[in-house]
This record gives structure tokens, C-alpha cells and sequence, in this order.
């Protein structure tokens, strides 16, 4: 493949993302970070687009990390980091992009890849994959909250502080014994599998989902007063919605729904 860094294309509502530098392992520089970015945002104002599948081109890497190279010009004072992802779920970002995101991990997933791939509602592995916090062994701390605050509450803090501190290249299966990834496939059955999931995680009325992991994420940082009265006025604002009246007729004609999105 080539062109654009990262590639966009819409497969029955499920919008496939593609790190598109397979020649650098799909390693993280200016153009890719931008690229994602916008990328992220095509995506979350897509109407057509309920759901998002982000891999790597090629079958040697997700994303092995930052691109040393780029990383080695840009060393010393003043040190300005070019893989800031909006969409990366940390605190700083607002977790605004409110539709299922699930990454189908293919080889190595290192560094700045960890960081993409925490992005994602759902990490789905192939059996090659290997994934590594290679920060410290770069004099580096990891480049987002994601790397910190996110992964602890995914893995646990003992398992979060020794990725973390030894930079340890793990398994898949190791990734699965400790909840990093949601499942485990083989390599040929990453892409099916990933697509299948999608479908499995979009059935239900988008307007409904995207508001569901807006409290998902949201309840992280929030008082719990404060997260009823949000979800309790969600609720409200839901029942006026065309999906809740399609959902209601749906059920009692015994169909599938057709969700419009509001």
C-alpha cells in the first residue's frame, strides 16, 4: 500500500482505519499522528460510520511505536511530542468520540502503539501479535495518561507497574491472561473476526450506544450524584428519541429494528 499515512473506508457501517506506513513497521511520525487525528474526527462525524476497526498495514506490525528516526532529530530542548492523539481515552481528551472503536492488533504493538490501540473500546490480538511499554528503554515516560492512569484500570496496577517498568515484550496470550486484550485469533481470522465483532457491538440504536459510552467513560472521573442525575437526564432525553419509539415498535412486531441515529 501506499499514499495517505492512514487509510479510511467505510465497510457497512463499519469505518476499517489503516496505519498505513508497513515499510516502517507502521511506526508513529508527524504525518501519521496528523493523519490520525483527522482520521479520528472524519470518523466521529460520520453518519454512515457506527462503529470503527483501526489495524496496521502489512503483517509484521500494528504500530511498532514512534519513529526513532524522527524522534532522534527532534531530541533535546525543547521537547515537543508530535504522537498526541485526540482520540486517545485519557482525561485530558474528553473520551469524545462516542461509537465503538476496536482494534485488531497484527504483530508487533509497541509504544505509541500501546497508546492507539487504548484508543479502542476493544483490543482483538492476533496470535503473533507482541506488545511492549518500551518507553522507559527509550529515557521516556509513556506519552499520554493512557499509558498510566488508563492501563492500570484495565490490568491491574501490579501488572500495569511491571509492563511499565521492565519494558517486557509480552504474548498475545499473555496480553489475554491479563485483560489487555478482549480475545485472541489466528492471524488469517483477524480481520473476519474484528468485522464480526463489530456487527455484534453495533446492533443496538447508535443514538443509545453513543450515550452509553459517554456514561461508561464519564463515571471514571465523576461523583456518583452527579453521574445519576447525568444518566437519569439521558434517559429523558432518549425517550423523544425516533430510535426509542423504532425499538419499542420493533420489539412488539417481533422485527429487527432500523435505527436512524436519533
Amino acid at each position: 500500500m501506499s499514499g495517505s499515512p492512514v487509510l479510511y473506508e467505510v465497510r457497512e457501517r463499519v469505518a476499517l482505519i489503516t496505519l498505513n506506513r508497513p515499510e516502517r513497521l507502521n511506526a508513529m511520525n508527524r504525518a501519521m499522528s496528523d493523519a490520525l487525528r483527522d482520521t479520528w474526527r472524519r470518523f466521529r462525524d460520520d453518519r454512515d460510520a457506527w462503529v470503527a476497526i483501526i489495524t496496521g498495514a502489512g503483517e509484521r506490525a500494528f504500530c511498532a511505536g514512534a519513529d526513532v528516526r524522527e524522534l532522534a532529530d527532534r531530541a533535546g530542548p525543547p521537547a515537543e511530542p508530535f504522537v498526541a492523539v485526540d482520540m486517545d481515552p485519557t482525561l485530558e481528551s474528553g473520551f469524545d468520540v462516542f461509537k465503538p472503536i476496536i482494534a485488531a492488533i497484527n504483530g508487533h504493538c509497541l509504544g505509541i502503539g500501546l497508546t492507539v490501540a487504548l484508543a479502542a473500546d476493544f483490543r482483538i490480538a492476533a496470535e503473533s501479535a507482541r506488545f511492549g511499554w518500551v518507553f522507559v528503554h527509550r529515557g521516556l515516560v509513556p506519552d499520554t495518561a493512557a499509558g498510566t492512569w488508563l492501563l492500570s484500570r484495565i490490568v491491574g496496577l501490579q501488572n500495569a507497574a511491571y509492563l511499565l517498568y521492565s519494558g517486557e515484550i509480552i504474548s498475545a496470550t499473555r496480553a489475554l491472561d491479563i485483560g489487555y486484550v478482549h480475545e485472541v485469533v489466528p492471524d488469517a481470522e483477524l480481520l473476519e473476526r474484528s468485522l464480526a465483532f463489530a456487527h455484534e457491538v453495533s446492533r443496538g440504536s447508535p443514538l443509545a450506544i453513543a450515550e452509553t459510552k459517554r456514561l461508561l467513560y464519564q463515571s471514571l472521573t465523576r461523583d456518583p450524584m452527579d453521574h445519576l442525575a447525568d444518566s437519569t437526564a439521558t434517559i429523558t432525553r432518549l425517550f423523544a428519541s425516533e430510535d426509542f419509539r423504532e425499538g419499542v415498535r420493533a420489539f412488539l412486531e417481533h422485527r429487527d429494528p432500523e435505527w436512524k441515529g436519533r
